[in-house]
């Protein structure tokens, strides 16, 4: 099973940061979780593999989440287009999807970039309660975000 530290590895997260000492291992791990997290929230891309479980709560749901691939033996009818995936089906059907890259190759350079911005950003400022995420972070991140509200 995939997770964060597949995108952002913990040795090259030491490197960008400038740690050459094991003692911020668990905070560095702790920074790298919650800022492919964020990325994902932010955009609706999925930078690692995973199987995520829905349930329909009308005629249909929109997902919009990216990328994504159904799966299953029962695979409901659906519908793509650029910034989402209708699946359609009756109230309370549950289904299974794939989403996420599979491989870090895949994810835009964009996005991993964001994500080493905000493990540095969340560093440098562990001390600072009220700061904003710098406007260049976003930038990274805005040309992907995949949402209905644009």
């Amino acid at each position: 099973m995939a997770t964060a530290l597949d995108v952002l590895p913990l040795a090259e997260v030491k490197l960008f940061v400038s740690v050459d000492f094991d003692d911020y291992d668990v905070q560095l791990t702790r920074q790298i979780n919650a800022a492919v997290s964020y990325v994902e929230k932010y955009t609706n891309v999925m930078l690692y593999s995973r199987i995520k479980d829905y349930t329909i709560t009308g005629c249909s749901l929109e997902v919009y989440d990216y990328p994504f691939g159904l799966v299953g033996a029962t695979i409901p009818k659906s519908r793509q287009n650029i910034l989402s995936t209708t699946v359609y089906g009756s109230p309370g059907d549950t289904f299974q999807a794939l989403v996420g890259y599979l491989t870090v190759d895949e994810v835009p350079s964009e996005l991993i970039e964001a994500c080493y911005k905000i493990v540095l950003y969340l560093f440098e400022n562990r001390d600072i309660y009220t700061a904003g995420l710098p406007w260049d972070i976003q930038m990274l991140m805005n040309p992907f975000v995949r949402s209905a509200t644009i």
